[in-house]
C-alpha cells in the first residue's frame, strides 16, 4: 500500500469517526449502554506481516471507539464523589441500624411477660372464714399475690382482723384467702395475682 493512499484512509477514517462521536454525543441520552467503533473503509488495507497489520488496526479503528452510557456527561467527577461518599454514610447507618436492631432485640427479649389476674370477693362475713379464688390458668403456680380489705369510711373499736394467703394453696388456676378476726364494715376483698416470666 503507498503511503498517499494509506494517508486517505486515515482521513477517511477520521472524518467518520468525527461524524460518528458528533451523532453519538447528540443521541447519547436516548441511547442504551454500547462500545461504539467507527465502520472500517473499504480502502483501508493495511500491509505488513500480521502484527503490523493488527497494530495498524488498533491505532487507526480501535483507538477510536468510544463508550456510549447515557447520561454520563451529566455527572461530574465531583458529584460521583459525593455520591460515593453518600453510599459510603448510607452503609454505615446500615451497619450502626443492624447494632442497634441487635440490640434492641436483646433487651426486648429480657423484658419479662407479665400475666395478671384480679377480681374481688364479695359477701365476706364476719369472724373466721377461707375463700377461694379462681382464674384462668396462669404459666405456673410461681406468682404473687395481693389483698386488699375494702372498708367502711368509720371503723368502730373492735378486734383487728386478718387476711392472709393459705400456705400452699397456689396452683396456675387460683389461692386461698384466711380472714380472721373480720368485722362488719368489710364485706369484700380486692385481690390480684401476677405472674412473671
Amino acid at each position: 500500500m503507498t503511503a498517499q493512499k494509506t494517508i486517505k484512509s486515515v482521513q477517511t477514517l477520521t472524518a467518520a469517526q468525527k461524524d460518528i462521536t458528533t451523532t453519538q454525543s447528540m443521541d447519547n441520552q436516548d441511547s442504551s449502554p454500547a462500545l461504539t467503533f467507527p465502520n472500517v473503509p473499504i480502502d483501508f488495507c493495511p500491509t505488513g506481516n500480521w502484527s503490523e497489520i493488527l497494530q495498524e488496526f488498533i491505532d487507526v479503528v480501535l483507538v477510536n471507539g468510544t463508550i456510549n452510557v447515557p447520561g454520563l456527561g451529566d455527572v461530574t467527577p465531583e458529584e460521583i464523589a459525593q455520591i460515593q461518599e453518600d453510599l459510603a454514610d448510607q452503609q454505615n447507618q446500615i451497619t450502626a441500624n443492624t447494632t442497634n436492631i441487635a440490640s434492641l432485640t436483646t433487651q426486648v427479649n429480657a423484658i419479662p411477660v407479665v400475666k395478671v389476674r384480679y377480681g374481688t370477693i364479695t359477701s365476706v362475713v364476719i369472724g373466721d372464714s377461707v375463700r377461694t379464688v379462681t382464674f384462668a390458668a396462669l404459666p405456673s403456680a410461681t406468682y404473687g399475690v395481693s389483698i386488699t380489705p375494702i372498708c367502711d369510711a368509720t371503723i368502730g373499736a373492735a378486734a383487728t382482723p386478718l387476711f392472709a394467703l393459705v400456705d400452699a394453696s397456689q396452683t396456675t388456676t387460683g389461692f386461698s384467702i384466711r380472714i380472721e378476726n373480720n368485722i362488719s364494715q368489710i364485706t369484700s376483698v380486692d385481690w390480684m395475682a401476677v405472674h412473671t416470666s
